[in-house]
């Protein structure tokens, strides 16, 4: 796909993905928030929020007219090119589901589990077309 020839019409077709790591929060416990009061006096508003130690993987697929698939990776696991393939699955059913375009140019970064052979072959296998990320630092 051109996008000299395609103009803002091949922007419909983008489907870019992030990871992101995101932290639990534990809110206030019933147990912290018991206090004495008067029975006329007003509700206590909790606003403390605890950060938990443990973290989540969250996978977010998008395109220019939203979120398209989120994915939340189970705990003690990690990201491979069979999680991520996985991933895609879930993706391509959701496009089906969501859109009538067939073309899906996929914007990801170049982390192992993006660049592996086998994901390349299963993108193709979808008769996607992958865009190259664009570098860094020029």
């Amino acid at each position: 796909m051109n996008c000299h020839k395609e103009g803002d019409g091949m922007l419909s077709h983008i489907v870019t993905v992030d990871e992101t790591w995101e932290s639990h929060i534990i809110p206030e416990s019933k147990q912290q928030s018991l206090h004495w009061k008067h029975t006329g006096s007003p509700k206590r508003k909790k606003f403390k929020q605890m950060f938990s130690t443990r973290k989540i993987m969250c996978t977010v697929f998008w395109d220019r007219q939203g979120v398209l698939l989120v994915e939340f990776l189970p705990q003690c696991t990690t990201i491979n090119f069979a999680v991520y393939c996985e991933n895609l699955k879930k993706l391509r059913r959701a496009i089906q589901n969501k859109r009538l375009s067939a073309t899906i140019l996929l914007l990801h970064d170049n982390t192992r589990p993006h660049c592996a052979a086998q994901t390349q072959d299963f993108i193709t296998s979808f008769k996607w077309e992958k865009m190259d990320h664009p570098p860094v630092q020029p």
